[in-house]
């Protein structure tokens, strides 16, 4: 099964600007993507990008409601400001974004927008010819710090849930209950339905968690609230069905299928949005709205997806098929709703009569048939673990770490210092291993057939291979490939493995392909010994928008947590122990260092590896900064300063006298002459 083309699009502050950093990742069959993938950066006004999109939600909002808006129509109105949109995110005059411009138009596959940021309306992006959603089958990934749910795979729409009219308000929400408990119905779907007082906050809950009849469809149409922080499904006791009552289902996993039909179920901002807290749940693909939809065009495009979902086509071609098919009602239904997931899955259960069936979840025993990769794989887990008895999680994760791209990507990401440091742990703990895994322990086995001797298999290994499995059945595949073993260790926690990883700052979401450290979808919210923070944060006390008082802190105490809030915001987490003692060592810790030399010959090549782990490269630095760096070392060499290095004052003088660089215009900006402080540098000096 070939991957969809994917654009990810990484969103960085940048002063008064944003960047967004774009690469587009063309989908290939195993073994045929090619070795370098071009990048590419853009400069964005944000404030531009937020007026583009609040236009396109009036433009909707009016149509929804029958209002005549102050343009041509709401087409061209959409049209307008998408487009405005798309020559802003890609301009022609910067670098080589046209190239970009042009591979997209070429791409003829699904397309996966992942991204960390939720302003952009990708789908209603015009590029001159057409919307975005219209040219593409369009899904997006949203990158969180969240944890997320493997979910499971279903081969076919057994039952469904259906939800509506909560609070006994809305006559139309009513009325699209009772069409799509009639279409699906039609279609031999199971269907149960709670409407008004039937459709508490318990009841609806008590149905999604049901072990012995799982839904694997769920449509909700009314009312979608924000309240004390959570948004969330409005209930007949005007409880709030949120992400943290879905967390009652962590076990069970979400239904596979989402249709949230309410007002702003996949509004932007700063509160998660309800699609997506279906999506950390496990839920594969979900659908939401961007803006209230008219009653009617709601009704045809859940008729027009579903139809196309049930005949077999994926969901990205789902829900383009249904906003061509809506496309000229004057409501513009069809602009107002968004895939979450991925746009090349489907259910390869319900296809046309004669077309070749998945195979149905593996038996408990897990004797499932691996792809020649995943062979490979298993058969080094296996030779490497031997001595010990059997395969722990920790076993997994060695073999993992010796694939040749996942290695590489964690190496570009964190560097090759703290790689060597994650191997160094595993191996000892593995070097103290004797007898069984470490994690849970299996019965012997000599591990010599890789497909089907799993008798050796910790529980959370095995646990890996059942999630695997089904992820590979899903996609109506007979066999389990190594990048589905990789994505099922990071679903299913890693066990043991992922509190070493921690250990080395580095979160198990690193593993996936595209990962970053706050993915998204990659990932969760914070563990305190991790660089990302993935444990969940506790509640912030009501003053937790103030400053951190200061002045009870030395003058070295105050720059390190000041660049530990540095780094984490450029991450977007908060301070983790991780990151303050990297900032330690990142500003050279006089106490640091001296407690870490008593520990001998270890303890300083410890301080040396930390205290150059951010340490920049060349290619990190500016050429405007490489300049004042060189021109101080040149004052430095002929004698100008009186300590042989290079000091602050020598750099800030180098700085501030490049008369275009932007560091004159920051000084001028709060107030301070540059050249009064050149000259006050320069007697300190």
């Amino acid at each position: 099964m070939s991957e969809p083309d994917t654009l990810n699009v990484r969103v960085t502050a940048q002063g008064m600007t944003v960047r967004y950093e774009y690469d587009l990742r063309v989908g290939s069959s195993a073994g045929d993507s090619p070795p370098l993938e071009m990048e590419y950066t853009v400069e964005v006004d944000p404030g531009l990008v937020r007026g583009c999109r609040a236009r396109i939600d009036q433009a909707l909002t009016r149509a929804a409601a029958g209002e005549p808006g102050p343009g041509p129509g709401p087409a061209k109105e959409l049209a307008k400001w998408g487009r405005l949109l798309h020559e802003h995110l890609f301009p022609r005059v910067q670098g080589s974004v046209a190239e970009l411009v042009t591979r997209l138009h070429a791409s003829s596959g699904p397309l996966l927008v992942r991204t960390n940021e939720q302003e952009v309306p990708w789908e209603l992006l015009h590029d001159g010819t057409d919307f975005l959603g219209l040219e593409h089958d369009l899904g997006r990934r949203l990158m969180g710090k969240r944890p997320v749910v493997g979910g499971r795979g279903i081969s076919r729409v057994g039952r469904a849930l259906i939800v509506g009219d909560t609070l006994g308000d809305l006559p139309s929400a009513r009325e699209e209950v009772a069409k799509v408990a009639a279409w699906l119905g039609d279609r031999g779907i199971a269907c149960t339905v709670l409407l008004g007082q039937e459709a508490t906050l318990l009841d609806v809950v008590t149905e999604l968690a049901s072990e012995d009849t799982p839904y694997d469809l769920f449509h909700f149409c009314g009312h979608v609230a924000t309240g004390a922080g959570t948004t969330g499904l409005m209930m007949h006791d005007r409880q709030l069905l949120g992400e943290v009552v879905l967390q009652t289902l962590s076990s069970r996993g979400a239904p596979p299928v989402a249709f949230i039909n309410g007002c702003a179920s996949a509004g932007e901002g700063e509160v998660a949005n309800m699609c997506m807290s279906f999506m950390v749940l496990g839920a594969k693909t979900v659908v939401g709205t961007r803006t209230e939809v008219a009653d009617e065009g709601a009704w045809r495009f859940a008729a027009e997806f579903y139809g196309q979902l049930l005949a077999g086509r994926p969901a990205g071609a789902a829900v383009r098929a249904a906003r061509t098919a809506l496309r000229d009602r004057p409501d513009a239904a069809w602009a107002s709703f968004i895939l979450y997931g991925d746009p090349a899955a489907g259910l390869a259960g319900n296809v046309p009569p004669g077309n070749p069936q998945p195979p149905g979840p593996p038996d408990d025993d897990l004797t499932t048939t691996l792809a020649p990769d995943a062979q490979r794989l298993m058969r080094r887990v296996r030779a490497a673990s031997a001595d010990r008895g059997g395969v722990a999680s920790v076993d997994l994760l060695q073999g993992l770490l010796g694939e040749a791209d996942i290695r590489q990507r964690i190496e570009e990401s964190i560097g090759v210092d703290v790689m060597e440091a994650l191997d160094q742990v595993i191996d000892q703990v593995l070097s103290r291993s004797s007898g069984g895994p470490d994690d849970d322990s299996g019965p012997d086995g000599d591990g010599t057939d890789p497909d089907h001797d799993v008798s050796i298999l910790s529980d959370t290994v095995n646990r890996v291979f059942a999630d695997a499995a089904t992820r590979a059945a899903a996609d109506g595949r007979s066999s389990v490939t190594t990048a589905d073993i990789t994505e099922a260790f990071v679903a299913v926690g890693g066990g043991v493995a992922s509190r070493l990883l921690e250990l080395c700052g580095v979160p198990l979401a690193r593993l996936l392909p595209d990962s970053e450290t706050d993915s998204a979808t990659d990932s969760g919210a914070g563990a305190d010994t991790s660089v990302t923070d993935i444990a969940l944060l506790p509640t912030p006390a009501p003053n937790g928008d103030e400053r951190l008082p200061m002045d009870d802190l030395s003058r070295s105490a105050v720059g390190i947590v000041r660049l530990a809030n540095l780094l984490a915001d450029t991450r977007g987490e908060v301070i983790g122990t991780y990151t303050l003692l990297l900032a330690f060592g990142a500003m050279g810790s006089e106490v640091l260092r001296r407690a870490m030399h008593e520990q001998g010959a270890a303890g300083e090549r410890a301080y040396r590896q930390l205290s150059g782990m951010l340490t920049p490269r060349r290619r990190d630095l500016s050429p405007r900064v490489h300049d004042a760096l060189d021109r101080a070392r040149r004052r430095s060499a002929a004698g100008r300063t009186s300590a042989g290095r290079v000091g602050e004052a020598a750099i800030l003088l180098a700085l501030l006298q490049d008369e275009e660089s932007s560091g004159r215009e920051l000084m001028n900006r709060i107030g301070v002459d540059p050249d009064l402080l050149i000259r006050s540098l320069g007697r300190d000096r």
